[in-house]
């Protein structure tokens, strides 16, 4: 009987030391595939970064394009400010010409003068 104990004993921890191994085998599998998901993840958010770092890239090289462009249409508004007040100063200083013409040759003339009363009586 001792010879069947001693082979039962020497069987048994072999079957617990192949559910132990077995065991390990699949916590290992599990753990090797959990690796390779989250390197798989890993890699994806890289490439997304890299992405998203050059989508920012060209975004800042526009933005400096547009603070070129913007600064070349604020000179030009500023030109044109200062074409428009001297093309004003220039409409005013005509319409002066034109007031002291139509005083001088209308309201002072004879022709003038009856072309006034004449038309003044009319209108009254």
């Amino acid at each position: 009987m001792r010879n069947t104990l001693l082979l039962q004993d020497y069987i048994t921890p072999t079957d617990h030391l192949e559910e132990i191994n077995n065991s390990l085998r699949k916590i290992q599998t599990q753990l090797l595939q959990e690796l390779s998901n989250k390197q798989e993840v890993l890699e994806s958010k890289n490439q997304e970064i890299q992405e998203l770092k050059a989508a920012l890239e060209n975004k800042s090289k526009l933005v400096e394009e547009l603070k070129d462009a913007i600064s070349v249409v604020e000179r030009n508004n500023e030109g044109n400010k200062q074409l428009n007040k001297k093309l004003i100063s220039e409409i005013v200083r005509k319409q002066q010409d034109i007031e002291w013409y139509k005083r001088t040759y209308e309201s002072r003339s004879l022709l003038g003068t009856l072309r006034e009363k004449l038309f003044y009586s009319k209108n009254k």
